[in-house]
């Protein structure tokens, strides 16, 4: 029976006829033949052109076959046939999901809950939306809506708990991570969520039965291996911690991070041979892998072969012009080169980021007062002891300022506090660079203890000299001699 002998029947057997024609298809589409479906759709349609629900279905079909641009064709008819059809709406949300049109998916998903605002299947679509587009406020909204109604829905307990460790409320994580597992216990992704919220609150040992049991369920997943391993390192076991790195990379060979994790721990151990190995395999596979390049400047720097660590630390600043911890390490090395022009220029970049730096404060203090800058090392010493008053080095060089401009008070003042805070920290002479013994060695005979100066002022050449400082090495030998401390 052709579509022109139907439209020739009553109007209640084509009705018949057209839901017949519609049943057929959402069959069809039930059994996964979604071509078959949409033919039979399409002649539900003939024969009824206003039929809303048939644009809808076939629209669905049409999305099944990831056929989007057919699929949003048939939810816009039916839009412009019933305006506020939330089934319409729904669907063109997962049209524009599908396609990366993410805005677009949140306005028509959004549209289709305030017309339906009791239908979950929308709030789940709009926090899966919300997902991909970095709101997680608005996932916590939609799915505490679902959850509220349906507390065992285990795609919006996942969601929720993703959506609270993505903001860092880790015991609200834990929380949910635990009610999914309650779910699916045979998770590992939650398992070794949940682990690293153990992780971040401190919780090392729970951190680590979270990821052996996530081990348990996929042993063949690099990343378990490799942050297991973090955790086993944090926790001291440098052994185990090593397996798992070993392991991560054995199953994943081009895993930059496990190289950088392994480097960590010859690090640790004073193998920096093997250390830099590692790290340059890390930044082969990962040229912008920050931890890595770090790890190459700090070796290269306790190797005394500060060319190289200044190559770290400059790539570090072009891949991230912002990294204020770059500044300070380059800073640094331009120090021990003698190039105070260019440690001024980091130390004011550090500032302009944070000026609140502590190192960034000190150094550029140092560096002024050695280039004759005495009122504005002043100030930068000053900031320091503002922002951490127990750093006597800062004290012992503020002082020392205040005598050259002939405040003794003032000089005397710094002395006698930093000497006060000096006897409540255990082992302070370890803790110092070459500056801050300096400063307290000079102070010290300006105090009247030349015998003390000596030894530490000693101890401040021989540490420029490890650090191959030289300028400032000799800075430190003429003021020896010229004490008459040879």
């Amino acid at each position: 029976m052709t579509s022109t002998q139907t439209l020739d029947l009553p109007k209640h057997q084509v009705d018949n006829q057209v839901q017949k024609l519609y049943q057929q298809g959402n069959d069809r589409a039930f059994r996964g033949e979604h071509e078959r479906a949409i033919a039979a759709y399409t002649q539900a349609i003939a024969l009824a052109p206003n039929f809303v629900l048939a644009y809808c279905a076939r629209g669905n079909s049409w999305l099944e076959l990831r056929d989007y641009r057919q699929a949003q064709a048939d939810y816009q008819l039916a839009l412009k046939l019933s305006p506020a059809f939330a089934i319409a709406d729904g669907g063109l949300a997962r049209v524009y999901y599908q396609l990366g049109e993410y805005q677009a998916a949140l306005v028509a998903c959004s549209r289709a809950i305030q017309h339906d605002p009791e239908n979950l299947e929308f709030f789940h679509s709009r926090a899966l939306i919300n997902k991909k587009i970095g709101d997680d406020a608005g996932i916590l909204g939609d799915c505490k809506f679902i959850l509220e109604r349906q507390p065992n829905d285990i795609s919006a307990r996942w969601l929720n708990s993703r959506a609270h460790f993505q903001m860092g409320n880790y015991q609200l994580a834990i929380f949910n991570f635990n009610q999914y597992l309650n779910l699916r216990s045979d998770d590992f992704y939650a398992h070794y969520y949940r682990g690293i919220c153990y992780e971040r609150l401190g919780n090392l040992e729970q951190a680590a039965i979270d990821l052996d049991c996530a081990i348990a369920l996929a042993d063949n997943m690099a990343i378990l291996y490799r942050r297991r391993g973090r955790i086993r390192q944090q926790l001291g076991d440098y052994t185990n911690a090593m397996a798992d790195y070993d392991r991560a990379i054995e199953i994943e060979p081009q895993m930059a991070q496990a190289y950088a994790n392994r480097a960590d721990i010859y690090i640790n151990r004073g193998d920096y041979p093997r250390a830099l190995i590692q790290c340059n395999q890390a930044i082969r596979f990962d040229p912008q892998l920050v931890s890595a390049h770090y790890q190459r400047g700090v070796i290269n720097t306790e190797v005394g072969n500060l060319h190289a660590a200044l190559a770290d630390y400059h790539r570090l600043v072009q891949i991230d012009p912002q990294d204020i911890n770059a500044y300070i390490q380059r800073s640094w090395i331009y120090f021990r080169h003698g190039e105070y022009p260019a440690v001024m220029s980091d130390c004011e970049r550090v500032r302009a980021l944070d000026r609140n730096s502590v190192p960034g404060n000190y150094l550029l203090g140092v560096v002024q007062s050695l280039s004759g800058f005495k009122q504005e090392a002043i100030f930068s010493f000053t900031k320091v002891i503002e922002i951490k008053p127990s750093f006597i080095c800062a004290l012992y060089h503020r002082g020392l300022l205040h005598h050259d401009l002939k405040n003794e008070a003032k000089a005397t003042d710094d002395f006698h506090l930093a000497q006060a805070t000096q006897a409540q920290i255990i082992d302070c002479l370890a803790k110092r660079d070459e500056t801050g013994l300096y400063a307290e060695g000079l102070a010290l005979y300006h105090m009247g203890h030349p015998d003390t100066a000596k030894v530490i002022l000693h101890q401040a050449a021989l540490v420029a000299q490890k650090l191959k400082n030289t300028v400032f090495y000799r800075q430190i030998f003429f003021t020896i001699e010229a004490l008459g401390m040879e």
